[in-house]
């Protein structure tokens, strides 16, 4: 079954408009991981930089990477949910966008995915291009 495309969980929720970009472009897989650089003609050794096993693609990066697994379950051990990740990243956010019409917080709800998103854009990117990271701990209270 196709799932709706999930425009108000990236234009309707109170976030900086360059995020909410940033949201469009993960939503639509077209942000610029390294499979999407590949893509582009760049010539790299496409890797995770966090786990440093997988391709960084924006399903692994943005929901299946272990270090992202990680952010994603301190929202669910708060919220005392067991969800399963979809495959795909507007899938993600019709998901969790019908999870969180069943709670009393609706609109913090609706930031989750996009503060986790941002944060580890962040954190690759200082990965990347500074050669600087922190802790899993330090990422979490950053999500948080």
């Amino acid at each position: 079954m196709l799932l709706p495309w999930p425009w108000k969980m990236i234009w309707k929720v109170k976030v900086p408009h360059k995020v909410a970009c940033f949201t469009w472009l993960v939503a639509r897989q077209a942000v610029l991981t390294q499979d999407n650089l590949m893509k582009r003609g760049r010539q790299l050794c496409s890797r995770c930089f966090f786990c440093e096993r997988e391709i960084e693609t924006t399903k692994h990066l943005f929901i299946h990477c272990r270090v992202t697994e990680k952010l994603w379950q301190v929202f669910f051990n708060l919220r005392g949910i067991n969800w399963s990740m979809p495959r795909h990243t507007s899938e993600a956010l019709t998901c969790w966008n019908r999870e969180g019409n069943m709670s009393g917080h609706k609109e913090r709800w609706k930031i989750v995915p996009v503060c986790i998103w941002w944060t580890i854009w962040r954190e690759r990117n200082q990965r990347c291009f500074e050669n600087k990271s922190i802790p899993i701990q330090s990422l979490k209270l950053n999500c948080l």
